[in-house]
């Protein structure tokens, strides 16, 4: 089986988060993109066939934290509205496992986890 790549968005950021850099001569704080990423890089780091990696953006800072699922000759997904949290990563992991089983990147809806419906940005087909 072909390597199923998750790229995360490492620069999104919710609106909640804390300013960029703060105001004192402390580390810059880290966004829910980066929080996210480093979750979903210890949640799926023994999974076989699946690499977690990061991009700088993804274009989707309305839809923060956002990602992009790809295969070799499968249908690509984009999704965003990802909290850094585990449960995202939970969501995530499930879908990939279903991903990752099917030949072309297309899950039956049937087969969606709760959490990845109504966060679809884009499909892409493939190359």
């Amino acid at each position: 089986m072909s390597e199923i790549v998750l790229l995360v968005c490492e620069t999104c950021r919710h609106p909640e988060d804390p300013a960029a850099t703060p105001a004192d001569d402390a580390a810059p704080l880290p966004r829910s993109g980066e929080k996210l990423l480093a979750m979903a890089r210890d949640h799926l780091a023994d999974v076989p066939g699946v690499r977690v990696d990061s991009m700088r953006c993804l274009m989707a800072c309305r839809r923060p934290c956002a990602v992009h699922l790809r295969g070799p000759g499968r249908m690509a997904y984009v999704l965003g509205d990802f909290p850094a949290e585990d449960s995202s990563v939970a969501t995530l992991a499930e879908y990939i496992r279903h991903y990752h089983a099917s030949s072309d990147g297309v899950v039956p809806f049937k087969d969606w986890p709760q959490g990845v419906k109504g966060r679809f940005i884009a499909r892409i087909p493939p190359v």
